[in-house]
């Protein structure tokens, strides 16, 4: 229920006047130049920190040829993952496999219903040991293609902190790297095992090391952006108002105890002057105007 800011009586649906009917001030305009000048200085800091935002957003898409480099790389690991790094050919009677174990081949063999196949038959007692090394080796692509997506979602995020998320791009791309040469250990055991039996053939293929290079070339990419760093130019006094702004969300400072403008710049200053100069003619007119209503009053007397 809405009270009276003022002596704190409670109102009913059916004050619907402006005025307390206790204590008569306006609720309306009560308070008026405070509260302006507090809503104020909240748009001031809450404009700085959109501010630091954008200027965060653009120098880390688009602040340099380095990041613009980063975005352009962002998705080779992923790309590259459409060429085959092996070849699978089960040959079942009635259920033939016949894929590349590529990013479009795994998820053609998940939507045939290959890939519970290959796992039911892993537990055969016959042929384990052949399908168990299929499996491996594509748990071991999956593995690529989940740091692959890793980069990507890094390489997006990278105005959250421009700072950090170049290190962390670094430690993404090299555990890709780390996942190739396990997926390619995989693809050679598989190829191995697949040698010595008659229903399964398994061939390995070029494309994990192209996997492995696009990772290196983010990894490049995004080391040398750590070590160079994003620079970041702000207007003055937004980031002094930016932090402000955190410590008066956090209850560490108090709105009404900051000055308004809460941090001067160039800009204010011009306004402060300008807003002096429009009180100094509003002055001189306003003595000119007294002068000559004293000289027609001397004159009427006269």
């Amino acid at each position: 229920m809405a009270k009276c800011p003022n002596c704190g009586r409670h109102l009913t649906i059916f004050n619907v006047s402006q005025f307390c009917p206790q204590c008569k001030v306006n609720m309306r305009f009560f308070n008026f130049e405070e509260n302006f000048l507090r809503e104020a200085k909240y748009a001031e800091l809450s404009q700085a920190v959109v501010h630091c935002k954008i200027k965060n957003l653009k120098a880390a898409f688009i602040g340099s040829p380095l990041t613009i480099a980063r975005l352009c790389v962002m998705l080779l690991p992923l790309l590259c993952l459409l060429l085959p790094a092996a070849k699978i050919s089960v040959n079942l009677p009635f259920k033939p496999v016949n894929e590349p174990l590529n990013a479009l081949g795994v998820y053609s063999m998940f939507s045939s219903g290959a890939v519970n196949l290959i796992m039911q038959l892993q537990r055969s007692s016959v042929y384990w040991q052949e399908f168990s090394s299929i499996y491996n080796a594509m748990f071991g692509f999956a593995a690529v293609a989940v740091f692959a997506v890793a980069v990507l979602l890094t390489s997006i995020l990278c105005f959250l902190s421009c700072k950090n998320m170049q290190k962390i791009t670094c430690a993404v791309s090299a555990a890709g790297i780390l996942s190739c040469l396990f997926s390619y250990v995989l693809i050679i055991k598989a190829a191995k095992v697949a040698a010595t039996a008659g229903i399964v053939d398994f061939e390995k293929s070029f494309g994990i090391f192209i996997v492995a290079a696009a990772f290196a070339v983010v990894f490049a990419v995004n080391f040398i952006l750590s070590k160079k760093g994003i620079k970041v130019e702000y207007d003055e006094g937004m980031q002094e108002r930016s932090a402000i702004y955190k410590k008066v969300k956090s209850g560490e400072v108090k709105i009404d105890a900051l000055p308004q403008p809460v941090v001067q710049t160039e800009e204010t200053r011009k306004i402060d002057e300008e807003i002096a100069l429009e009180h100094e003619k509003l002055r001189i007119a306003l003595e000119k105007k007294a002068a000559g209503s004293e000289e027609t009053g001397e004159n009427a007397d006269g």
